[in-house]
């Protein structure tokens, strides 16, 4: 395979192969700063994954750029609140704070579920997902957990992010029976200026629901003219196999977020920033893409959601195992699977980013320049029928003339996105010719990315 991929990379530097998508890349040309935050991770409720020792074992040196931890209201591992006592344990949520910020990584808290002893519903199928019987209570109840976290203990978690996908009439049970979520956004107002009282820093957003529905989003924002409570920021979800009867297409992201932007300034007056709170290709789905196709979405969606600048971050969901056997950091052995890598490489590109694109619609590239070291990530996304795999032609331009480089590749395809860990690296030489071009060659499966590092 070494031996093939040098030769294709020798050929296309000296006869400048033509292919079926040109990736050109402009080393002298500053692009926008490559957004890091976009490669945060999301936990999912219940896991409590930074309290389990190895996983932060797992986890040491891995970029966490942004870390939500979810449904601490009501997360059954934290044993947070004894309401026979009256008294909180906050022992696993500090120690999960602690966990992620001795890692480098930025607490997104997320505040969802009523606690058993304010729900309105006891006998309901799941309790913690009715609306609080005392929505003054659950108010002052959110604002304790800030005033420990921040005040008490001085963590400084900034975002607090309220409640998660509501709209489907599941997390909040009510939603459709009780006028469309006005109540909803009645405890949202509550909460927010709950927190606020405790800690005026504290950035106070939601609610986490389906970008697919942003007339949802326009009801809260007409909501609050006339119960007017903060907004600093609005988080959003979105899974491919949301797509329902369309085909899945990572665009997606780029395109709900300008329709949630258009309708914030026109309602709002203003853009709060916006975090994808949760998002990859299968949400509850099982098996129903390989692992090369969740290694395309993820570096496709990531390289469009840089193209479009509009999202301040977003969090993959999720950590551990889950249901489908690719989607998540780890499999159930404890190894890293592709979206780790995926994830890795994104923040292994230089902040300083660099002009790169594609010719192809269906492939995208992001680029990043630090001193001599060059790095891409290349993705393409193509599940119509028919589709074949193709031979991209890459240059790189205004490099140093006549000079030799060292690349090296990191495949997710059909054979290397399946395999657990830190996955195979290519690697061979190149040479730049006399007007500081270098052409490579990479073959791209319909479904598949690839990392490049140039140096």
């Amino acid at each position: 395979m070494l031996k093939r991929t040098a030769l294709i990379l020798a050929l296309a530097a000296m006869l400048g192969v033509s292919a079926g998508t040109k990736i050109t890349v402009d080393a002298g040309r500053k692009a926008a700063p490559v957004n890091h935050r976009l490669a945060g991770v999301s936990q999912g409720g219940n896991a409590g994954s930074f309290f389990k020792p190895e996983i932060r074992e797992r986890l040491d040196g891995f970029p966490l750029p942004l870390v939500r931890i979810e449904m601490i209201t009501n997360s059954l591992p934290y044993n947070l609140y004894d309401a026979a006592t009256g008294k909180f344990n906050w022992t696993k949520l500090d120690d999960e704070i602690e966990a992620v910020q001795k890692r480098g990584g930025e607490v997104m808290i997320n505040l969802f579920g009523t606690p058993p002893h304010l729900a309105s519903d006891p006998a309901a199928k799941v309790p913690a997902f009715t609306p609080p019987s005392d929505f003054k209570a659950y108010a002052d109840f959110c604002a304790e957990i800030v005033r420990h976290v921040n005040i008490e203990k001085r963590y400084n978690v900034r975002f607090w992010e309220f409640w998660n996908e509501p709209s489907g009439g599941w997390f909040w049970s009510t939603w459709k029976s009780q006028g469309g979520g006005e109540s909803f956004f009645r405890l949202y107002s509550m909460v927010a200026r709950a927190i606020k009282a405790v800690d005026p820093d504290a950035l106070v957003g939601g609610f986490g629901d389906n970008m697919q529905y942003p007339e949802n989003y326009q009801g809260w924002f007409r909501y609050l003219k006339k119960d007017p409570a903060p907004v600093d920021f609005l988080s959003v979800h979105y899974y491919g196999d949301w797509s329902d009867k369309t085909a899945p297409d990572p665009e997606s992201y780029a395109v709900l977020t300008d329709r949630l932007a258009a309708i914030a300034k026109r309602e709002l007056g203003r853009v709060p920033p916006i975090y994808l709170t949760e998002w990859n290709l299968a949400a509850e789905s099982e098996g129903k893409f390989s692992a090369a196709e969740t290694a395309a979405w993820i570096g496709s969606a990531l390289c469009r959601m840089q193209r479009n600048g509009k999202l301040e971050g977003a969090a993959l969901f999720r950590v551990e195992h889950y249901r489908d056997p690719y989607s998540s950091l780890f499999n159930q052995a404890g190894e890293f699977r592709v979206p780790a890598r995926m994830l890795k490489n994104f923040c292994a590109i230089p902040a300083d980013g660099i002009a790169a694109a594609s010719s192809s619609a269906d492939t995208v590239v992001v680029a990043g320049k630090d001193g001599g070291k060059l790095s891409m990530l290349i993705a393409r996304f193509n599940r119509a029928d028919g589709v074949t795999g193709e031979k991209a032609s890459i240059e790189v331009k205004r490099l140093k003339p006549d000079t030799d480089y060292q690349v090296s590749i990191r495949r997710e395809d059909t054979i290397g996105a399946q395999q657990g860990g830190e996955g195979d690296w290519e690697k061979m030489s190149a040479k730049s010719d006399n007007s500081g071009t270098l052409r490579l060659e990479l073959d791209l499966e319909p479904c598949s990315a690839a990392y490049v590092v140039i140096e």
